[in-house]
């Protein structure tokens, strides 16, 4: 799957980060795993500011279940 961020400086201290997905397929199954996605690069994004800003990892920890 193709992925483009774009990044916009909008002021001084504000800049708007567009995420561009493509190749969803075009059926009900494309729609969930769109909405998906949605909800991961919000989720990404929202740490990132946090790191960025605050200098917290907020995902720190966040994939240990997956460690066998």
């Amino acid at each position: 799957m193709l992925v483009e961020i774009f990044l916009e400086k909008t002021s001084p201290m504000t800049t708007v980060v567009r995420v561009k997905e493509s190749k969803f397929n075009d059926d009900s199954s494309g729609i969930i795993q769109a909405l998906g996605q949605t909800e991961g690069w919000a989720n990404f994004l929202a740490c990132l500011k946090a790191y960025l800003e605050y200098d917290i990892n907020l995902r720190k920890g966040a994939f240990d279940f997956m460690k066998p």
